[in-house]
């Protein structure tokens, strides 16, 4: 009875052009050095196969692995804090409809990324004081 993975880890698409790249100057290297009868040419094996693409693939995965992490995990914290103010002031009555509205709009712009994260504002204002956007889009 054979085992299959139901998950096979499969490498990323950038680190398997890395290792290709790599192996392919390794052995070039390598053979053109016995090629012209160099005698360290197995030194080229060594450092190409046991450093360089080791390396080169470990920086591939750094590199995705950061880009991969939210740059903005503070922010979103005081984000968060500063809506959950916001709400507290509006449900004692402090902030009137169009003050909460005012005040959650820019909140929201600052922390809007992209161009469609601001056009989503409008509605995540009214989600927040619990309204149901009208299909047309107007008032």
């Amino acid at each position: 009875m054979s085992r299959t993975l139901s998950n096979p880890v499969r490498p990323d698409p950038l680190s398997a052009v890395v290792s290709a790249v790599v192996t392919a100057v390794t052995l070039g290297v390598a053979f053109g050095l016995l090629a012209l009868d160099v005698d360290w040419f197995w030194l080229a094996f060594v450092v190409g196969f046991g450093v360089v693409l080791p390396a080169a693939v470990g920086l591939v995965e750094y590199d995705r692995r950061s880009d991969s992490r939210p740059a903005t995990t503070d922010r979103d914290g005081e984000t968060e804090a500063a809506l959950a103010t916001l709400r507290q002031r509006y449900a004692r009555g402090e902030l009137s409809d169009v003050e909460f509205e005012r005040r959650l709009e820019r909140l929201l712009e600052t922390t809007a990324v992209s161009v469609e994260s601001r056009h989503e504002t409008g509605h995540r204002a009214e989600k927040m004081r619990g309204e149901v956007p009208s299909p047309t889009g107007g008032e």
